[in-house]
C-alpha cells in the first residue's frame, strides 16, 4: 500500500475569520474589564484622598479643642433634635427645618446685660427653658402656651468655634514693639469658621504676632470640602455637627465631606485636658 502524506495547506479563509473574531472578543473582554478596574481604582481613590482630607481636618480641629482654656460654640439648631442626613454625592441642598442660632460659653465669661449667649451650665446643651423669647436671632426660650415646657436641642450646627489655649513661646516670633514677656507659654486665640464648604482656621497670638494669620480669606482656608445645606429660613447649615457634655468636659464632633460627587463622615470623641472650661469652678 502506497501512504500519501497530507498536504499541509494552512488556515482556511473561514478558520482564519473565526480566529479573528474570537481574538477581538478576547481583547473587547480584556479592555472592558481593565476600563471597569481602572474607573473602580479612580473612584477608591478618589473616596481616599476626601476620606484623608476630612480625617486631617478633624484632627486638626481636635488638637485645638482639646487644649481649649476658653471655649465659644456658635451655630444652628433645630427643634426635636432633628439630624439632617448629607448626601454624600451632593452639597448644598435644601432642609425642609427652620432652624434657630445659639451661641455659648461658660457663665462665668458672658457679659452681664447678655439675654442672646447661653452658658452650658444652667442651660447644659440640651434643656431651653420656656418663656419669652429673646432679642436679635438667638432663641433662649421657647414661645408656648405651656409655660412649664422646655424644648430640646443637643446637635448643634456649628457656624463658629472661638478657642483660648496655650502654646509654647519662641521669641523669634515676637512682634514688633511688643515687650519680650519671658514667659514659657503664649496664648493663642483660634477663630473657625463653617462657611458652606470651607472651614477657615484664623490664628491670633498675643505676643507671637508673626504668626497671626488674619480674617476669613483664601490664606485660611484649611479646607473646601464640608458638605452643607440650607434651612427652610435661608440659615446655612454646615455639616459640622457638635454635642456637648458639659459635665464631663466632653464634644462629640461630627463632619460631612463631600468633593466631586465623593463624600465622607468622620466623628471624634473631644476630652478637653483643662479644668472648668465649660462649667465654672464650684465654689
Amino acid at each position: 500500500m502506497i501512504l500519501k502524506a497530507k498536504k499541509n495547506k494552512g488556515f482556511t479563509l473561514v478558520e482564519l475569520i473565526v480566529a479573528i473574531a474570537v481574538l477581538a472578543l478576547l481583547i473587547t473582554a480584556v479592555v472592558t474589564f481593565m476600563g471597569h478596574e481602572s474607573v473602580t481604582l479612580k473612584k477608591q481613590e478618589a473616596d481616599i484622598s476626601v476620606q484623608n482630607s476630612g480625617q486631617e481636618t478633624l484632627n486638626e480641629l481636635s488638637d485645638i479643642i482639646i487644649q481649649a482654656k476658653e471655649l465659644t460654640i456658635e451655630g444652628y439648631v433645630f427643634e426635636d433634635n432633628y439630624v439632617y442626613a448629607f448626601n454624600k454625592k451632593k452639597v448644598g441642598e435644601s432642609i425642609a427645618k427652620s432652624a434657630t442660632a445659639v451661641k455659648y460659653q461658660r457663665k462665668s465669661l458672658i457679659p452681664g446685660g447678655d439675654s442672646t449667649t447661653l452658658n452650658y451650665e444652667d442651660n447644659g446643651y440640651k434643656h431651653f427653658p420656656a418663656s419669652a423669647t429673646v432679642s436679635g436671632d438667638y432663641l433662649k426660650t421657647k414661645v408656648g402656651d405651656d409655660p412649664s415646657a422646655t424644648v430640646t436641642y443637643k446637635n448643634i450646627y456649628l457656624s463658629k468655634l472661638t478657642v483660648k489655649y496655650s502654646v509654647p513661646y519662641d521669641s523669634n516670633y515676637l512682634g514688633t514693639g511688643i515687650t519680650d514677656p519671658g514667659n514659657v507659654n503664649d496664648e493663642c486665640t483660634a477663630i473657625i469658621t463653617f462657611n458652606q464648604e470651607k472651614i477657615y482656621i484664623e490664628k491670633t497670638y498675643k505676643y507671637m504676632t508673626k504668626l497671626n494669620s488674619s480674617g476669613v480669606s483664601d490664606n485660611t482656608v484649611y479646607t473646601s470640602k464640608l458638605n452643607y445645606g440650607t434651612s427652610s429660613n435661608g440659615k446655612i447649615i454646615s455639616a459640622a455637627r457638635i454635642t456637648v457634655d458639659p459635665l464631663n468636659q466632653s464634644l462629640s464632633l461630627n463632619l460631612d465631606f463631600a468633593y466631586q460627587k465623593h463624600g465622607a463622615s468622620i466623628q471624634n470623641i473631644i476630652n478637653i485636658k483643662n479644668s472648668n472650661v465649660l462649667i465654672d469652678p464650684k465654689e
